[in-house]
């Protein structure tokens, strides 16, 4: 009997160490730039339940609150060093890195909910999909983790979530930016494919609350 209850035991630590340690990956194959990407990442299981059970704040003026969350600056880091590599071996300078970054982002299918349910941005990553708010804070905490100083745009009239990376491009002049606490902070189209930073599409006419998240050091 308590041979069986050791192998019973042993089987279940065993278990219990394979679902902390366990991952999910993931990859990601897009089209941008006159080239074809792909990059794979692999996420902790443990971390994606994490978020999966956290509460959601419906408010969107705190969706600032999904990019702060720190637990996901690991998994962040890693993706950021994985874009950074596929920009360092195209020769992109600092202005066409941040556009594959958008890329990359705008490549996630579109998903529309059935009410709020705004993702953290591990979320997004391992689902590989969110309607506007959840690529917004997406591209806004990989901005974030890149050292930008970023703002969420809220069209209230349009419905609709993007970003505002303050940053100065190769030429400013038919970009789209808003003026805001001392800062210059290019529009950045979350969903959709072919928006490149400064560039907006037509239906987002009204102005935008603006919500801070943090500022880049």
């Amino acid at each position: 009997m308590r041979k069986v209850v050791s192998i019973l035991v042993l089987i279940m630590l065993i278990w219990s160490l394979s679902a902390v340690s366990a991952s999910i990956a993931k990859q990601y194959k897009w089209e941008a730039m006159g080239r074809t990407w792909t990059l794979t990442q692999a996420y902790a299981f443990e971390a994606y339940q994490h978020y999966r059970t956290l509460p959601r704040v419906s408010n969107y003026t705190a969706y600032a609150d999904y990019i702060r969350e720190p637990s996901d600056d690991e998994a962040l880091d890693g993706l950021v060093a994985e874009l950074k590599a596929l920009a360092d071996e195209a020769s992109f300078d600092s202005w066409d890195r941040l556009n594959l970054v958008v890329s990359f982002i705008q490549s996630l299918r579109y998903a529309p909910e059935e009410g709020e349910y705004p993702r953290y941005p591990l979320e997004t990553l391992v689902e590989g999909c969110g309607d506007c708010e959840d690529m917004a804070i997406l591209a806004a905490a990989i901005f974030q983790q890149m050292g930008y100083d970023v703002v969420l745009l809220a069209y209230m009239e349009e419905a609709h979530m993007a970003v505002g990376v303050r940053v100065t491009p190769p030429d400013p002049s038919g970009f789209h930016a808003y003026e805001w606490n001392g800062g210059t902070y290019y529009y950045v189209e979350p969903t959709g494919t072919g928006w490149a930073i400064g560039r907006i599409p037509p239906t987002y006419t009204s102005m935008p609350d603006i919500i801070a998240v943090t500022s880049a050091s």
